[in-house]
């Protein structure tokens, strides 16, 4: 079921970010960032865990082994060789963990980039590098675009149609803040929850077909079968087929994707996103702006949303659901006025935090939208507010998604959420305590199950 309300734009005012992120890291008591070993449990969810290589299995590792054996190591890998990483991933059974769409392994998903043909100007070793990195370190995944070489920018406006925005304006490119952190944030849960999903993504984005296919239950989207139809239908998914109770959903990145992706294959920087990070979070864009969105201006179009960036809710929700393939319900915490202030809540937060932890526990991640007001982020405190040109202290001046992946309570008996920020220019995993976190959470995704008894109750308040 998707449950939306159209108020708040992931993508709200990006420009204060680095303020905001200093503020929050004095209330964790300099405990802001520092890497969590996450257990198997968590990382695996629903996997069978999977340690032992078959006959067919141990011809493409070995094969991987040698055929990497040249690759750099990575500024992404904490040090680690290609070999390491794949040793690693057998260790833990993310290499032999199945994709839930073809039931294909990591391992034969890395095998295929390795021995079939990549699209023009992607290299398959480096994609191969990439998307090792991204699933030992999920927390590497950034939204942090890179620049464009000036002699690859000219090459590029030279290459595009006349009515492409880049071409009529190349300064377009430069993206400072871009609206990427909801595709960033289900990014994050692919990788850590689906390795095998994550890696068949990136070979069928970077193949021949420049795709990838969902195998979608209809029961994902909504358990009236005619609602999930119309749910399809609405957000524009390229459905190619339907069996039984099923769809089957093409997904794909926008052209301009491999644009960006090449430049990262060869002008990368660290910090910035790779190619692999490129295709993924070009195609969870596409999909939720109803294939409007252009990777090289990070700008979009489409029905539910007048802001340029971003994705909002309701088109974050029905992503993340095709992904889980299982009825995400998103509940909206926050009441937000027609002037964007905050002025009040949908339920307690203690009910928040107990639907955060009940998710984690079953080894869901929890990708929430936040938001920050003149008051919260610190801005009145540090002396930036202007009440005659900010509005009143409830005003919110900030939005950003992140990923809750695990929770600890420290020596004061008080919660401790570890999070995914990947706009936070720090490749380490983040920590927030509730009582800083809860009160600044708009909305939040759970499976439906989780979320039930309480969604109407809160739905009420909504309406």
């Amino acid at each position: 079921m998707i449950n939306s309300v159209d108020i708040l734009n992931n993508n709200t005012i990006r420009k204060a970010h680095s303020k905001v992120k200093n503020y929050a890291g004095a209330v964790c008591n300099n405990n802001f960032y520092s890497q969590v070993s996450l257990n198997t449990q968590n990382v695996l969810a629903q996997n069978t865990v999977n340690t032992i290589l078959t006959n067919d299995d141990t011809k493409k590792y070995l094969f991987l082994i040698n055929y990497l054996r040249d690759v750099p190591i990575s500024q992404n890998s904490d040090n680690l060789s290609c070999q390491k990483q794949l040793e690693l991933l057998l260790k833990n059974g993310k290499l032999l963990s199945k994709s839930k769409s073809d039931s294909s392994t990591t391992l034969d998903n890395l095998y295929a980039m390795a021995t079939t043909k990549r699209v023009e100007g992607l290299d398959s070793k480096g994609l191969i590098s990439n998307t090792l990195d991204i699933l030992v370190n999920p927390k590497y995944i950034t939204q942090n675009f890179g620049d464009i070489p000036d002699n690859e920018k000219r090459k590029i406006v030279s290459s595009l149609d006349n009515s492409s925005d880049a071409k009529k304006d190349p300064g377009l490119m430069d993206i400072e803040s871009s609206g990427t952190c909801a595709a960033a944030s289900i990014e994050v849960n692919l990788a850590n929850k689906y390795p095998a999903e994550f890696a068949r993504w990136i070979n069928g984005l970077s193949g021949p077909e420049k795709s990838v296919y969902l195998n979608v239950d209809l029961t994902s989207l909504s358990k009236n079968k005619l609602e999930a139809i119309r749910i399809l239908n609405l957000l524009k998914a390229k459905v190619v087929g339907f069996s039984l109770d099923k769809a089957k959903i093409k997904i794909n990145s926008d052209d301009n994707a491999y644009i960006r992706a090449y430049i990262q294959s060869n002008y990368w920087d660290k910090g910035e996103r790779n190619a692999a990070d490129v295709l993924v979070q070009s195609a969870i864009m596409n999909t939720g702006s109803q294939g409007t969105y252009d990777t090289l201006t990070d700008t979009r179009k489409g029905d539910f949303s007048s802001n340029p960036q971003g994705l909002i809710e309701l088109e974050k929700t029905f992503v993340e659901s095709l992904i889980k393939n299982k009825e995400i319900t998103s509940l909206v915490y926050q009441q937000i006025d027609d002037n964007q202030n905050l002025v009040g809540y949908n339920c307690s937060l203690e009910k928040i935090e107990k639907h955060i932890k009940d998710a984690l526990k079953t080894g869901e991640n929890v990708i929430i939208g936040y938001v920050l007001t003149n008051e919260t982020s610190g801005r009145i405190s540090s002396g930036y507010y202007n009440p005659n040109n900010d509005g009143p202290p409830n005003r919110i001046i900030n939005g950003h998604e992140i990923t809750i992946v695990d929770y600890k309570i420290n020596k004061d008996g008080k919660t401790i959420f570890v999070c995914v920020d990947t706009d936070d220019d720090n490749p380490q995993f983040v920590e927030y305590s509730a009582e800083w976190l809860l009160p600044k959470i708009h909305h939040a995704g759970y499976p439906a199950y989780i979320v039930e008894k309480d969604e109407k109750e809160i739905m009420k308040n909504v309406a």
